[in-house]
């Protein structure tokens, strides 16, 4: 039988994760356990072999459990949260990511995201993009916990890391159409094209297309859809023994109309909401003083009182239905992403290995949202966003002591530059926030993993980063609320000015920031510290202590006068993991177990001081949990895979500047839930493989999860809590057994749970307002597939 590059034939073999026959012809279908090789220590090993908490996918298992983004890999992963859309961005694509409680919620170019995404090694620097279709993916890992010793960008929560598919020496190619409810109509290509022995390459194409789930009932536009062109080639060049190039490009082009934002309620008590319903025809409860300051107060009723639920204003109780936006302020969410990417690698000789990767990358978004999702004008933006970005690594590797120690000693230089600007549109008037920046970070790491006998095994590893950050204000007062085009001014007496909380009227043109640079430095060094043993050769054991670090920077939001933006300090974890991992009743049982403690200090916690969000170093926490997975194969029919996170993550200590209520509109208190952190996600799949003849094979699966209450926010806004729901997904898949032809009918969320997916609020402020943004209700797919083989 031919030699495979990962130690199993094609046609026959189902990896770890694999739920369905292959697609090419075999002499019987079915199930089976067999070995995952990963590169989640840069180098390929078994994944049972690997001493690390990491989940593999197959692309096989993430077709069949319906993971076709990436956002969707929460469903199936322990302790991982992976949300679409941050609702502030007016985005369908700016992701949300938590591995263990740790992430960040705000897409703004001056927050680090505290888990790293990864495509063929190459770091994706900001979460707007990263919301990513599985285009040609071979397998996805996802490394829970701090990582920086292997990795040329540290992350300090985890890692998803996207591998892509990488040429062969055999012509193929398969089509696929796919359509379900909402219109759906997918088309992808996927086109492998060998040119030479020597250059191999291969392309992959999607159109997607889907309408909405979110009806704007005042313009009738539908928010959630799909509307994207994206496309991929890749080149593979080895001229010798010693040398392999490796070349990528891609392109992502989307047309949509926004985020699938509802209205949580309206804060008619604050300042925006009454100016809100005051400007409102349909609002004969509050009246809005023209005057206003000259003369009187701002409202009748003056703020504090409310609208008390009258007729035709908003309220507390505002609440169209999940899927139902009354917002008019224009929203759309268009966004252009491409890059390139060169990785070399050499075999100098039998002790050193070199490899460099290049990268460059480019983003434009531009986006608009109506924040409060009503009528009125209480809380609109836009943002225009630019993102460049360049990096480089060098890694060195090799084998020494008789092949007893694996070492890799890597350099790395990342950079930067950008701008986001977002006017924003209040009844107050109308400013222009953001400003551009210019960031670049520079590391050393190595690791080490000495055998010190068969079985025990002892890595260590150390990395150094220095980061620059440098943030530029572009932050200037608009005028009054007729900038948006859209609303007339609440004041006419100040028609063309800004009317500020703090400070005189700004006109149109008037700088909020000092237009200038700003700069910061941070460094620090990390260590990790890992001991295996492989207890038997079907059962390891291991125990880890990682150190993490994310930097700091500045705020980019500002509503008054102020000499210089405002900044944060990094913030630092320490962990501590045991773990087992194991192949059970002759390899017909897998079983993988983590524990683990975090200590999480300075926590960069994002809340309202005024009604503008602020990044706070605010305090340590200390978070507990364990994963739990397993894959059962009780025979070649049947396939049963499960997974269990648990986290009892709680704060320590609580700084002043977040838990004062005198100088934030929105305190954090001891006893709140860190954001993104449920407590348990569970999820269970079963498939069984039925043969149709000699013809094909038929094989249903259900899958199902759970994800248990979480809180969308700092502050535990009552409005974005989510209570506990589960997701039931079905699918039956038929392939012919000469492995030309697939056809798949799938079932998404068969109850209709009506979920929270995310949410932004501004409850507590003078702005009022609060994002909903819950999950597509039940879904069906059929799509068929030809294979040319």
């Amino acid at each position: 039988m031919k030699t495979f590059k990962y130690g199993v034939p094609p046609l026959i073999a189902i990896s770890l994760l694999a739920s369905v026959p292959s697609v090419q012809a075999a002499e019987k279908a079915g199930f089976a356990l067999e070995e995952v090789v990963v590169t989640a220590r840069k180098r390929e090993e078994n994944l049972q072999a690997t001493p690390i908490a990491i989940s593999a996918f197959t692309e096989r298992e993430l077709e069949v459990r319906q993971i076709d983004s990436s956002d969707r890999l929460g469903d199936v992963t322990p302790n991982l949260t992976f949300d679409p859309v941050s609702p502030s961005s007016g985005s369908n694509s700016a992701a949300q990511i938590f591995i263990r409680g740790i992430g960040q919620t705000d897409f703004t170019p001056v927050t680090d995201p505290g888990v790293g995404l990864y495509i063929d090694g190459v770091y994706m620097a900001r979460s707007v993009g990263n919301v990513l279709d599985f285009l040609d993916v071979e397998r996805i890992e996802i490394l829970r916990g701090p990582q920086g010793t292997l990795f040329g960008r540290n992350t300090i929560g985890g890692a998803v890391s996207i591998h892509s598919k990488r040429p062969t020496d055999e012509k193929s190619g398969s089509i696929q159409v796919q359509v379900g409810n909402d219109d759906m109509r997918y088309l992808t290509g996927k086109f492998n094209m060998p040119i030479s022995d020597q250059l191999l390459s291969n392309f992959a194409f999607a159109s997607k297309k889907r309408d909405g789930y979110v009806k704007r009932i005042n313009d009738g536009i539908d928010t959630g859809d799909d509307d994207s062109l994206s496309a991929r080639g890749t080149i593979q060049w080895t001229p010798s023994d010693v040398f392999e190039l490796y070349a990528t490009a891609d392109a992502t082009r989307i047309r949509e109309n926004g985020a699938p934002t509802v209205s949580g309620g309206v804060n008619d008590k604050a300042a925006f909401g009454t100016f809100g319903n005051g400007v409102l025809e349909s609002c004969d409860a509050i009246v809005i003083n023209p005057d206003f300051p000259l003369s009187g107060p701002p409202s009748f009723p003056p703020p504090g009182v409310g609208a008390g639920g009258a007729p035709g204003c908003f309220g507390p109780d505002t609440f169209a239905g999940e899927y139902r936006s009354e917002g008019t302020f224009p929203v759309k969410s268009d966004l252009d992403i491409w890059g390139v990417s060169a990785e070399m690698t050499w075999n100098v000789n039998d002790w050193l290995n070199m490899k460099s990767i290049t990268a460059y990358r480019e983003m434009e978004m531009e986006s608009s949202r109506d924040g409060d999702n009503t009528p009125a004008n209480i809380f609109a933006t836009e943002d225009f966003y630019d993102h460049e970005q360049f990096s480089q690594e060098f890694q060195f590797s090799g084998v020494a002591l008789a092949d007893r120690l694996q070492w890799l000693f890597g350099l790395y230089y990342f950079q930067e530059e950008g701008f986001n600007l977002n006017p924003v549109y209040l009844p107050v008037g109308a400013i222009r926030s953001g400003g551009l920046y210019d960031n670049d970070s520079k590391a050393a790491f190595f690791q080490t993993t000495y055998d010190m006998t068969d079985r025990l095994a002892l890595a260590f590893g150390v990395r150094y980063t220095e980061d620059s950050k440098r943030f530029t204000p572009d932050q200037i007062s608009l005028g009054d609320a007729s900038a948006s085009g859209i609303f007339s001014p609440t004041f006419p007496l100040f028609e063309g000015f800004y009317l500020p909380s703090v400070g005189a009227p700004l006109a149109a043109g008037e700088r909020l920031v000092t237009f200038a640079e700003f700069g910061e430095e941070f460094d620090d060094t990390n260590i990790m510290l890992n001991l295996s043993y492989q207890w038997t050769d079907n059962v390891m054991v291991y125990s880890t202590y990682s150190e993490g670090f994310k930097s700091g920077g500045f705020d980019q939001r500002f509503t008054a006068f102020i000499a210089a933006p405002t900044s944060f300090q990094p913030e630092t974890v320490e962990s501590y993991e045991i773990g087992l991992k194991s192949d059970l009743f002759d390899n017909t049982l897998r079983l993988n177990i983590a524990v683990f403690h975090t200590d999480y200090e300075d926590l960069q916690i994002i809340i309202r001081e005024g009604f503008n969000p602020v990044t706070f170093n605010g305090g340590t926490a200390d978070i507990d949990g364990a994963e739990v997975e397993l894959t059962w194969v009780p025979t070649d029919r049947w396939y049963i895979t499960g997974a269990l996170g648990y986290i009892d993550a709680r704060y320590d200590e609580l700084d002043d500047s977040v838990s004062s209520a005198g100088t934030n509109a929105t305190p954090v208190f001891l006893d709140n839930e860190l954001v993104n952190t449920p407590k348990l996600s569970p999820s269970l799949g079963i498939a069984y493989t039925f043969d149709l003849g000699d013809w094909a094979t038929l094989t249903p699966r259900v899958d199902w999860s759970y994800h248990d209450e979480q809180e969308n926010d700092a502050v535990n806004t009552s409005q974005l809590h989510q209570d506990s729901y589960t997701l039931l997904n079905a699918a039956f898949f038929l392939e012919t057994n000469d492995g030309r032809w697939r056809s798949v009918l799938a079932f998404r969320n068969i109850t209709d749970e009506k979920y929270l997916v995310t949410g932004n609020s501004a409850f507590g402020t003078s702005a009022a307002y609060v994002e909903q943004v819950y999950g597509r209700p039940f879904e069906w797919t059929l799509s068929v597939q030809y294979n040319f083989l």
